[in-house]
């Protein structure tokens, strides 16, 4: 289990309680990571929790940051076919041309749910 209370808030998509844990000065922030170098933003990005996303956003969290693949949260977002979610990050400047260690980038990425092509037409708007 996770042991990053922002992170766990962040994949229920818990708003109040992402707003408790980054209104604590000892909650590490928006960037603490949790496993696998994954943060609040990627979690709530690849579980289409378009709110929670958009909260972290407003409250400083890098929309490009990595994983240690290099996995971005546009990338979590393509993958499950998460069309909200993309636009949101998007329109928050992600990288739309990134690719992490194996050469994958989020357009690969969004071929893997079935309306692939429709997440990508959105990550050109």
């Amino acid at each position: 289990m996770e042991k990053n209370p922002l992170i766990r808030a962040a994949e229920a998509g818990d708003l109040a309680g992402i707003g408790r844990v980054l209104d604590d000065p000892a909650g590490g922030g928006t960037e603490a990571p949790g496993a696998g170098g994954l943060t609040a933003l990627m979690r709530a990005a690849a579980r289409g929790h378009k709110e929670a996303v958009d909260l972290l956003l407003a409250r400083g969290a890098a929309v490009d940051a990595r994983d240690s693949f290099g996995n971005t949260a546009l990338m979590y977002a393509c993958a499950r076919g998460h069309s909200a979610v993309v636009e949101a990050l998007v329109g928050a400047g992600a990288a739309r041309g990134h690719v992490n260690k194996f050469g994958l980038g989020p357009a690969d990425w969004a071929k893997w749910p079935k309306d692939g092509d429709a997440i990508v037409e959105r990550m050109r708007a």
